[in-house]
């Protein structure tokens, strides 16, 4: 710590201990989320109490009308927040979000709490081109550019050139999608712009359409059905359940096909709940 923040070296030990007091006082902090704070904030030594934290920690909370514990857990995870001016960077911003994405204040609070660093974001180099892009690639009115963003703001920090744009190109070229298929399919689950092609959507594809013997349309059913699925691991999840499925049926591998083919959703169960299920019936209708 001392090597990348010197300056902590000229402080005075009293000025540190005030911040450290003053801090877990306002935060409510136990020890161990003090330091995690500082070790991912030194400065937060050397910031004024009367001139920084206390002004921005209140206007944080004023402003996305945040209970204690929402501001606490958004400090403690992302302190170099506080780093950033409010009138240069964090007001504008947060107005910005509002006016282009047509926010209330609950909209604006649940997207800034699921992804704070969005606040550090340019408006100009990132989230405006971004979302006009977005917006443009899938044909988005401003609702619909609303729904894909509020429940993933994640996506504001992806490149385009590099990210957004090559997967949306190979989903629709993989599954053979129309641009309404693709539209559709996004604003259903919009986490699937947070998949890997290679680590997520691509294997799992492969292992489905080769462990049930699927032809591309059959694939592209089940997939548009249950985007999800695309996100799922096939030795943690997929390939499990299909074995359940099959064991605990007793099904030939032509039947759990057309079962898993017509009912996809059944792969997102958890084993122990169709268990249950099973064992329910058997006992109760014998």
């Amino acid at each position: 710590m001392v090597l990348r923040h010197p300056h902590l070296l000229r402080r005075s030990v009293e000025s540190m201990e005030s911040n450290c007091d003053w801090l877990q006082g306002r935060l409510d902090l136990d020890d161990a989320q003090l330091k995690n704070m500082v070790l991912k904030m030194p400065p937060l030594l050397g910031l004024s109490v009367e001139d920084n934290l206390e002004p921005k920690l209140d206007w944080f909370q004023t402003r996305l009308e945040l209970d204690a514990a929402q501001l606490k857990r958004m400090v403690v995870t992302h302190p170099s927040l506080l780093n950033l001016g409010v009138e240069e960077t964090l007001a504008p911003t947060l107005d910005w979000l509002q006016r282009r994405l047509g926010l209330d204040a609950a909209q604006l609070r649940k997207m800034v709490l699921r992804l704070p660093p969005l606040l550090g974001y340019s408006v100009e180099d990132t989230m405006e081109p971004k979302l006009d892009w977005l917006q443009r690639r899938l044909d988005l009115d401003a609702a619909q550019l609303k729904k894909v963003v509020v429940p993933f703001p994640a996506l504001l920090g992806y490149r385009v050139e590099d990210n957004l744009a090559p997967k949306l190109d190979w989903l629709q070229t993989r599954l053979d999608l129309d641009d309404a298929q693709l539209k559709k399919m996004i604003l259903t689950s919009q986490s699937l712009l947070g998949y890997s092609v290679d680590d997520n959507m691509k294997p799992t594809l492969g292992w489905l359409r080769t462990r049930l013997e699927l032809s591309d349309a059959g694939l592209k059913r089940m997939v548009l059905a249950l985007p999800p699925l695309l996100g799922l691991s096939v030795v943690d999840n997929v390939a499990p359940t299909l074995h359940w499925l099959q064991k605990r049926l007793d099904l030939g591998d032509a039947q759990l096909k057309k079962m898993v083919v017509a009912y996809p959703t059944l792969l997102g169960l958890r084993i122990e709940r169709m268990e249950a299920n099973c064992a329910w019936l058997e006992s109760r209708l014998g």
